[in-house]
């Protein structure tokens, strides 16, 4: 996926300059801008010499699978865009929870009075309902996890997510998946509970 570096260079050099700190960013605002660039590099993938045009298309399998699994890869990150547009909650700073208040309106950072538990506060409370064991499979997680209502850090409702998503949620926290041999025997991409503990 295309990102955006920020700070760039001249906007480190302009806060030097004004001699004031940039914020942080918000994490939910860089996943609708990742979001955006992400359709738009489809978009243009779409439209431009990366795949033959309608017209001039052969009729040969591989050609028509090419286009199909582009146009569906573009329709899923526009539905993962909308998402992300149209969530009721953001990853506010403690400025902005001031700000909102007891403002029930005041709908786009609601702060953590409205939603208690991050990602790894749930995580963690699936590992309780296994009796919190060392380690849990990615693919078992993922399957409880769906379950819970809501949206995982402002970005995938907890019903839509995937190992892959779950794995780029707790990616800032440099909470990775591990090969490990399960009591049942099974050898899996799993989440140590130790990991989890240290960031709650």
């Amino acid at each position: 996926m295309t990102t955006t570096t920020f700070p760039a260079l001249l906007d480190k050099l302009a806060a030097t300059l004004r001699g004031t700190e940039l914020p942080p960013e918000n994490p939910h605002h860089r996943a609708i801008l990742d979001a955006l660039l992400e359709v738009q590099r489809l978009d243009e993938q779409l439209t431009g010499p990366a795949l033959p045009a309608l017209d001039q298309l052969d009729g040969t399998q591989e050609r028509l699978e090419q286009l199909t699994e582009a146009v569906a890869e573009r329709l899923a990150a526009g539905h993962e865009l909308a998402l992300l547009i149209s969530s009721r909650f953001c990853c506010c700073t403690d400025a902005e929870e001031d700000i909102a208040g007891d403002d029930e309106d005041f709908l786009s950072c609601p702060g953590e009075h409205a939603r208690p538990s991050g990602i790894i506060h749930a995580v963690l409370d699936v590992f309780a309902e296994f009796g919190n064991p060392d380690a849990l499979a990615s693919g078992d997680l993922v399957a409880e996890l769906r379950r819970l209502p809501g949206v995982a850090e402002g970005r995938w409702r907890y019903a839509d997510l995937t190992q892959a998503r779950l794995a780029q949620l707790l990616a800032p926290y440099e909470i990775s998946t591990r090969d490990v041999t399960l009591p049942d025997g099974r050898r899996r991409k799993s989440y140590r509970r130790a990991a989890l503990a240290g960031c709650s």
